[in-house]
């Protein structure tokens, strides 16, 4: 995961598993996961079954030269300017208990490798379940405003829910809109919301981990 620049989410996405099945292997040692989850890890790690549960046989060959020569290009990780402000919480409801949105940065986290030249890219905390499995409580997620949004993208939906000023920041997979209605869907439960565009301020699109990692 290091070498390719994964974290146990990203992994777990690209080997089409539940995005916590690598964070719990890791807090387990005693589990082994079952063969065809092997498989797919393996595959997604670029390396062999046999590899990942003895450390024997073949090493990882991660597209070997090509890749490792990419990444000594790379700074290391703490050496990547720590400028991406964090502007508050993803509610994983709308107008059900979500966060309120913040002007200001509550805080900065480290820019990735790829996005080093990204403007106006800024970041915020899920909150909630209702998104769970493709974002868990507590995901960081970096948002993108200067990305055009496609149906079946991931999105940010700033919203004013007071004419004295309040916003919220509302998750959801982009369906549809018309001049009336923006539809997002949550996952869990599994939910069609219609949020009123003249209450919308921004829609920004998510940045997928293939974006951000560059795969």
């Amino acid at each position: 995961m290091d070498v390719l620049h994964l974290n146990p989410s990203s992994t777990a996405n690209k080997a089409g598993l539940d995005r916590a099945t690598v964070r719990k292997l890791l807090e387990n040692d005693d589990q082994v996961p079952k063969l065809p989850t092997i498989q797919k890890l393996a595959e997604a790690l670029e390396t062999t079954e046999l590899w990942l549960l003895s450390e024997q046989g073949s090493q990882p060959s991660i597209r070997s030269s090509e890749l490792r020569a990419a990444s000594a290009t790379l700074p290391a990780g703490y050496e990547m300017p720590k400028d991406v402000p964090v502007m508050g919480t993803a509610a994983g409801s709308h107008l059900k208990g979500a966060f309120q949105l913040h002007m200001d940065p509550v805080d900065y986290v480290r820019r990735p490798p790829t996005l080093i030249h990204a403007r106006n890219i800024y970041s915020l905390y899920v909150e909630g379940e209702s998104m769970v499995p493709q974002f868990s409580p507590a995901d960081l997620l970096f948002i993108n405003p200067d990305k055009p949004v496609r149906v079946g993208d991931a999105v940010v939906i700033q919203v004013q829910v007071s004419p004295e000023g309040g916003y919220e920041a509302t998750l959801g997979v982009f369906l549809k809109r018309n001049s009336e209605w923006i539809t997002i869907q949550k996952h869990n439960p599994k939910a069609e919301i219609q949020i009123a565009r003249s209450t919308v301020l921004h829609m920004h699109k998510v940045l997928t981990p293939n974006e951000i990692y560059g795969v």
